[in-house]
């Protein structure tokens, strides 16, 4: 089933929360690269502000380094880079099914982190931050964006995760490119076959055919 109007939403303004709290990042929706598929999903650099008050809630210090005797030396807990994880939920029923203690896969899945920082999506009527394990945190809309209602608890990832998601998430953005050019392939082709049978002066029923194809595969790219 596609995402409903308001999901898209939700997901489109947490990708602009994110961006506005970190200075490089890259990830896609219906990311799979995280051991589930969640809603949206991103390798981010987070600005110094932001690591600090995250690494400080959660205990931890950041990491930073000294130059000492010719050696350099990494001190702290927790980098900068973090894998960020969203779920975004727009009822209260869709969040029950994944919160609300049931033991499918689906939700038994999310009791665990599997990112560094984690962050349910949703109005404010469908949840409440004491209904979440600590490591998710929750964004709530706020005028034309989000507020934080609740901060997530950092969930360390060892180097090795890191760098087998990052890979993940490059294979992910090549396929994904390749899979659209291919698709504004066959558009292409199919507006041509379009045309040319309009020029021919088809019959009616079979430039209706060749018409409603085109169209399907306008909205494979939507």
């Amino acid at each position: 089933m596609a995402p409903s109007n308001r999901h898209t939403e939700l997901r489109n303004m947490a990708i602009r929360w994110l961006r506005n709290r970190s200075f490089k990042m890259s990830g896609i929706p219906e990311a799979n690269f995280v051991g589930y598929i969640a809603d949206y999903a991103a390798i981010a650099g987070m600005q110094h502000a932001y690591h600090t008050r995250y690494a400080f809630h959660s205990g931890l210090k950041t990491k930073s380094m000294s130059y000492f005797r010719d050696k350099y030396n990494i001190h702290g807990d927790i980098d900068r880079w973090y894998v960020c994880v969203f779920e975004v939920k727009v009822s209260r029923s869709d969040f029950l099914n994944t919160f609300g203690g049931k033991q499918t896969p689906h939700a038994k899945a999310r009791m665990e982190p599997v990112g560094t920082v984690h962050w349910v999506v949703a109005d404010k009527e469908v949840c409440k931050p004491s209904e979440l394990p600590e490591f998710w945190g929750l964004l709530t809309p706020y005028g034309s964006g989000l507020t934080e209602a609740k901060i997530p608890k950092i969930n360390v990832l060892p180097d090795s995760s890191m760098h087998a998601m990052a890979f993940d998430l490059l294979w992910l953005h090549h396929n994904t490119r390749w899979s659209t050019y291919k698709e504004l392939e066959k558009l292409a082709l199919a507006i041509r076959e379009t045309h040319t049978a309009i020029r021919n002066n088809v019959p009616r029923e079979e430039l209706r055919q060749i018409s409603r194809a085109a169209v399907m595969k306008c909205r494979r790219l939507v």
